[in-house]
């Protein structure tokens, strides 16, 4: 039985509430600060530019547009907004939030584009706008998406919190939930660009998506059939995929988690993640839907299951339509059009004792926390915990991992805790740890004054600081803030904790901090 040590390290992300500000970093064209986000846009020139947003930011009727390599950074991501509207709604008769356009030019140039530590809310695209949220169009470079609350936000067409259409992204400690798409994609639609001919790579790290409804593909929607001849790769990893619904009844096409269509252009893999209670009136079409000729699928150290009270009858994945590749430690609810075992099938290869996979798991035999529900334990986003397989007197996600698979394992989990000898399954390690001896050091020049402090410190010391964190004595992270020298510690216990100061050029610097 695993030693149940975990720090409940609780990332509160609560950086000091300021006025609303919009600057270019280092002020490099002398016009600091700027009357709206949008102006700053144009401002900008270089490609390393850092455009610094705080506070709350409502659009006044028209999306934000970004066609250069820009990066849009916040500290907070729960104070720090970007809103296309004071309030959410759902009539179609507004914008989305953010446009990142990619029709610059043939051949298209690449663009890099980051949007970090923001909340993007109230999107409320028509008919015809994918993306409530943020509509990446084109962007063959690459879109970093960091820490971002990508929420409330509804679109007439496809993708209600976000729209890839023949982009490449990297979606990392994102929280996307309750959006909306009055067709498919609730959460995020995904789709390569035949016009343009591109191929599509989003790869979807330590992240949550929970809460998002469409017609189809309540989580995700992948539209390979956007455009045939290219290809689409969605790797995901170390996240959850929770209680997201589809809308279109018994006889639609489903996909509660993720809806696929694919005319053998598309690859899916799942690499330790959650895919929990998301729903379809149609119970073969709950969980994982495939339409077309095939997907190319495959899940490694995974947990698919279906609702907590169904007995097996809601399909965690059907298999119709899939080229399934490899299925090794996971567990797995109910499961439709799986075989009969013989070569090819997807039974052959989940049935095979040296994969080691459990099917056939109700959501409460799999060792998910369910009764606790979504939870704060550390990271940038929600997880669902598991529990102690001890309880249980069966095999369940608890040190469950023993066969190789062949990859290069994260060795972090969902909330960035190192993962034990035995890896769990699912996008939470049992037992993780966070510590930080072996990522600081002393540095003699950096400074924190007032020490001891009652509300806020100072920092002197480090240029251009690029994260600050706060840990507990016995090494629970309990604060972060980004590109300050201001900490607000109010809200910290009295006593000791220590603080690592991070720079842009990874430098790090690790100070004592008395609370009183």
């Amino acid at each position: 039985m695993k030693q149940k040590i975990t720090y409940l390290l609780l990332a509160l992300f609560t950086g000091v509430l300021s006025a609303q500000t919009v600057n270019i970093q280092g002020d490099p064209y002398g016009g600091n600060p700027y009357g709206s986000i949008a102006e700053a846009i144009i401002a900008s020139v270089n490609d390393t530019d850092v455009i610094l947003i705080t506070g709350l930011h409502t659009l006044t009727g028209e999306s934000i547009s970004i066609a250069k390599s820009i990066t849009l950074r916040g500290t907070d991501p729960t104070t720090d907004i970007i809103e296309a509207a004071a309030s959410a709604s759902s009539d179609g008769t507004g914008s989305r939030v953010i446009y990142l356009d990619g029709n610059n030019g043939t051949p298209i140039t690449p663009l890099y584009i980051t949007i970090e530590n923001l909340g993007i809310r109230h999107g409320n695209a028509n008919a015809s706008s994918n993306g409530g949220g943020i509509f990446s169009d084109k962007i063959t470079g690459l879109v970093t998406l960091k820490n971002l609350i990508v929420e409330n936000n509804y679109t007439g067409k496809n993708g209600g919190g976000l729209a890839f259409d023949g982009s490449n992204a990297n979606i990392v400690e994102c929280t996307i939930r309750n959006n909306t798409s009055t067709t498919d994609g609730g959460g995020i639609i995904i789709a390569p660009n035949n016009g343009a001919a591109i191929n599509c790579t989003i790869n979807i790290q330590q992240s949550l998506l929970d809460s998002n409804t469409g017609r189809n593909g309540g989580g995700i929607w992948i539209n390979g059939a956007n455009a045939s001849s290219y290809t689409v790769n969605l790797n995901i990893e170390n996240s959850t995929i929770s209680n997201n619904s589809t809308t279109s009844g018994s006889a639609g096409n489903g996909g509660g988690a993720i809806l696929s269509t694919s005319p053998s252009n598309v690859t899916l893999k799942l690499v330790h993640a959650t895919v929990y209670n998301n729903t379809h009136a149609g119970d073969i079409k709950a969980g994982l839907r495939f339409l077309n000729a095939s997907t190319n699928f495959s899940a490694y150290n995974s947990i698919i299951v279906g609702t907590s009270d169904d007995a097996l009858a809601k399909k965690a994945i059907s298999f119709t339509n899939t080229n399934t590749t490899d299925i090794i430690n996971c567990i797995l609810g109910g499961l439709d059009a799986v075989g009969d075992g013989s070569p090819g099938t997807p039974a052959a290869i989940i049935d095979d004792a040296a994969k080691n996979n459990l099917k056939g798991r109700k959501a409460t035999e799999s060792g998910l926390d369910i009764a606790s529900g979504l939870q704060s334990l550390g990271g940038s986003t929600q997880v669902y915990a598991i529990l102690d397989k001890s309880g249980f007197g069966f095999n369940t996600a608890n040190d469950y991992c023993t066969a190789s698979t062949g990859l290069t394992l994260p060795t972090v989990d969902q909330r960035g805790y190192t993962r034990a000898e035995t890896y769990d399954a699912g996008a939470y390690e049992l037992g993780g740890t966070l510590s930080i001896g072996d990522v600081v050091f002393k540095n003699s020049s950096v400074r924190i004054f007032p020490n001891p402090a009652r509300e806020f410190v100072q920092i002197s010391g480090l240029q251009n600081i690029k994260v600050v964190r706060v840990y507990s004595v016995i090494g629970a992270l309990e604060k972060v803030v980004y590109n300050q020298k201001e900490l607000n510690v109010s809200n910290l216990s009295k006593g000791l904790h220590f603080v690592t100061i991070e720079d842009d050029n990874n430098n790090i610097a690790t100070k004592r901090l008395i609370v009183k």
